[in-house]
């Protein structure tokens, strides 16, 4: 089912659209990628493949993008772009899509398809794991309601949240298996959730895999499943005018 089109680059107002913008390919083997966004509002990258200034600019998960060129996972550009005036972070990602569309001449529309991925599901139906527990608190509604909002975060292989939906778990198992995963937990509060995973495909020490971890602390598992899916078409990417 075709959900938007956006065949055509999209019109962007004067205030969407970077006042200085430099590109240059940078070929150097090794260079390491980086990308920071400055306190003046400014993107700043280095080493960076053009593949990843499309997700970064449109906040896509890599497995969404379909139909670019064999060359934008292989081209590597330094860009810095900078605004008139300080803007905030939603509004430079939309001078990163005008830039896309003004240097690398970016078209592309959206659509539904449906694609390999996981579903979320619960072990037991009567239960949860160990280090998942139903929360007194909604931190994604009001994350000062408590300084328990404040405990945690996010690491290369850690998970620790208070008072959070199943949609911030979700979000980092996307994350770890680069593929979409339907929510079929049926799990519909808020909860305090520590998950400690090994980033090989083996376990690490007594550090489990992402997918024994969850079955082991959360009392949850992924199960294959063509799992519908927007998907970001590009219909058109060339390479961008150098400076």
């Amino acid at each position: 089912m075709l959900l938007l089109a956006l065949a055509l680059p999209i019109a962007l107002s004067a205030q969407a659209e970077f006042d200085v913008t430099s590109i240059k390919e940078n070929a150097a083997p090794g260079d390491g990628d980086s990308l920071r966004f400055m306190p003046s509002g400014g993107v700043e990258a280095r080493h960076f493949p053009a593949w990843n200034l499309i997700t970064l600019a449109h906040q896509i998960q890599g497995y969404q993008l379909i139909g670019a060129p064999e060359w934008a996972r292989e081209a590597y550009y330094d860009v810095s772009a900078k605004p008139a005036e300080k803007a905030p972070r939603e509004q430079i990602f939309k001078m990163m899509q005008a830039m896309l569309v003004d240097r690398f001449k970016l078209a592309y529309h959206r659509e539904n398809r449906q694609l390999d991925g996981f579903a979320l599901v619960r072990v037991r139906r009567d239960g949860l794991g160990p280090n998942m527990h139903a929360s007194q608190f909604d931190c994604e509604k009001n994350f000062a309601a408590s300084p328990q909002c404040r405990i945690g975060g996010i690491t290369a292989t850690t998970f620790k949240a208070n008072g959070a939906p199943v949609w911030s778990l979700l979000q980092v198992i996307i994350g770890r298996v680069s593929a979409p995963v339907s929510d079929d937990t049926g799990l519909t509060a808020t909860y305090d959730i520590e998950l400690n995973w090994s980033n090989d495909v083996a376990p690490t020490g007594d550090v489990p895999t992402m997918f024994t971890a969850l079955q082991e602390q959360l009392g949850l598992k992924l199960e294959r499943r063509r799992v519908d899916t927007d998907v970001f078409v590009v219909d058109r990417f060339e390479r961008p005018t150098l400076d």
